[in-house]
């Protein structure tokens, strides 16, 4: 009798250490990515247009099988200008004139256009096979617990700012990006610190605005958040977009 008990008792340990083995098993950081972004979007980001207005600039991000069109647009003393960023190339509008432009104006406008719609649409692409993802050691930040992942692109998928850093902090249970990181070696270089606010979702895409942090000392990007914690960090500016709009295309069908 007490040997089959114990049995049963060995045999319940076991399986209680074996589910809680499996329940507690990290995820990679492909998976808190892929996670990330179907929290945030999912299919939607794959046949979308989304216009939006950010510090006196409209923007507008034309997303369909593959194909984008990003656009920046704004009044100057010579007129309307339009800066439009495809798959196939930069170019800048004045008017219904197109600008020739030198190699560091078209590097320059590019980034501008570029930077602001991709922190918009974030966590949008971070699943993109030229993305490095590396999975650091999680992290709580006011009580909740976050992944932690590092972003990098490598001199073949990220353009002329390849050496960047990006780190993202994801939320364990519901996969929301609410704070992120980045060092970047433009006009001097430095790191900012975001974290996030305003969370609303339109047409099924989550958008947040950020407060934007910045320190004096020399601190790499993955470790802000203890810059954060410890308040280190100095706060620069806010990223609130403005006007957001969303049409959702058609899913195509599959043959």
């Amino acid at each position: 009798m007490m040997k089959g008990g114990l049995c049963c008792f060995v045999a319940l340990v076991l399986v209680t250490f074996t589910s809680c083995g499996d329940h507690e098993k990290e995820l990679t950081a492909d998976e808190i990515i892929q996670k990330a972004v179907k929290r945030h979007g999912g299919d939607n980001y794959d046949n979308m247009e989304v216009e939006f207005d950010f510090r006196n600039r409209h923007f507008r991000a034309k997303i369909s099988n593959g194909e984008y069109v990003y656009e920046r647009s704004f009044k100057s003393d010579n007129g309307w200008v339009t800066d439009i960023w495809s798959n196939k190339k930069f170019k800048r509008m004045v008017g219904e004139k197109e600008i020739k432009l030198d190699r560091e104006d078209m590097r320059t406008y590019r980034t501008a256009t570029n930077s602001v719609i991709y922190f918009a649409l974030l966590p949008f692409n971070l699943d993109d096979p030229v993305v490095n993802r590396q999975l650091m050691r999680s992290v709580e930040i006011k009580g909740q617990p976050y992944y932690k992942v590092e972003i990098t692109y490598g001199e073949n998928g990220g353009g002329q700012d390849f050496e960047d850093v990006y780190i993202y902090w994801i939320h364990k249970e519901n996969f929301t990006v609410d704070y992120l990181a980045y060092s970047f070696n433009i006009n001097g270089g430095g790191v900012r610190f975001r974290e996030a606010y305003n969370q609303r979702e339109v047409e099924g895409i989550r958008f947040q605005d950020y407060m934007n942090y910045t320190i004096e000392e020399d601190f790499p990007a993955h470790e802000l958040d203890y810059a954060f914690v410890t308040n280190k960090l100095k706060l620069v500016s806010k990223i609130e977009l403005e006007n957001v709009e969303v049409r959702l295309f058609p899913q195509p069908q599959a043959d």
